[in-house]
């Protein structure tokens, strides 16, 4: 669950949004759409709490799976698998098991014993968190995002960019997260690899908010639209998918309720479907980004 009240942020001296309020709950699945530079990604780091704004509360319920543009979160030296596995916490308990079980075949009894213990104690806090159900689910998962047995082997330092994210976007969607935050989540994935994260997003359970140029996985995984339109100072939000013919009037009352020159700001209003009559007569699928464009 994420709660936004009364959200400002300021870059400098420029406002980039004012008196943002929302909530995202489970079941909500999010699109949060603009132009570029209409500060999609730093509000979502300020969800995150990987930022903070110039005024206003983020109440964060339950643990949120962020993957930000450039992730570079995590020990250097730790392995891509572990990594992953570590979302749950079972990385770290089944690199002590295999240790422990090297030590087992020590000749000195005090360390067989001391192997012997430590590996029992490990593998039921291992099972307790899911075990190897939960291990094979991780290496499907990253499978799917196309991350083969030899890369999971290797330590992050030595992966590029690409496969990083892939890393990160693979931890985060083993991590159960009540809420996840996904700013373009299918940069550096195949096209196999879309269409699986679109049917896992599809099938999610909890709260999403995403932001991405892919129309598909955006159309057929979202419930509800955030959308803002620069110079307006409108923030519309609906259920559904917008259509195509809900494009220009959506441009013409972002363009009239724009802010004259002498008093510039951008201000957020939750508008509810029912409210807005020509968003609500719509039909529900198009590829609508020609919104992003033309606005």
């Amino acid at each position: 669950m994420i709660s936004v009240r009364d959200l400002e942020i300021r870059i400098g001296a420029r406002v980039l949004m004012s008196d943002v309020n929302f909530r995202v709950d489970k079941g909500d699945k999010v699109g949060l759409v603009g132009r570029n530079g209409a500060g999609k990604t730093t509000l979502t780091k300020i969800l995150a709490g990987d930022g903070q704004p110039s005024q206003g509360k983020v109440d964060r319920g339950g643990e949120i799976g962020y993957l930000p543009q450039d992730p570079r979160t995590g020990d250097p030296e730790e392995l891509a698998r572990t990594r992953i596995l570590n979302a749950r916490g079972l990385g770290d308990l089944l690199a002590g098991m295999e240790k422990a079980t090297l030590d087992m075949g020590s000749v000195d009894q005090k360390v067989y014993e001391a192997a012997m213990t430590k590996y029992s104690r490990l593998e039921e806090q291992f099972q307790t968190g899911g075990g190897y159900a939960a291990e094979a689910e991780a290496a499907a998962i990253a499978s799917n995002l196309g991350l083969k047995d030899h890369i999971l082997d290797q330590q992050l330092k030595t992966l590029s960019g690409g496969q990083r994210r892939r890393i990160e976007l693979a931890r985060i969607l083993f991590s159960a997260a009540e809420t996840m935050i996904l700013d373009e989540p299918t940069n550096h994935l195949d096209a196999d690899s879309v269409v699986w994260l679109r049917d896992f997003l599809k099938s999610y359970q909890g709260g999403l908010i995403v932001i991405s140029h892919d129309v598909e996985l955006v159309e057929e995984t979202v419930n509800r639209v955030f959308y803002r339109c620069e110079p307006s100072s409108m923030f519309i939000t609906w259920a559904g998918r917008p259509t195509r013919s809900s494009v220009r009037p959506m441009r013409n009352v972002a363009r009239k309720t724009a802010p004259s020159p002498r008093r510039r700001q951008t201000r957020f209003s939750y508008r509810r479907p029912s409210s807005v009559p020509w968003l609500a007569r719509q039909q529900p699928r198009i590829r609508w980004f020609v919104a992003l464009r033309n606005c």
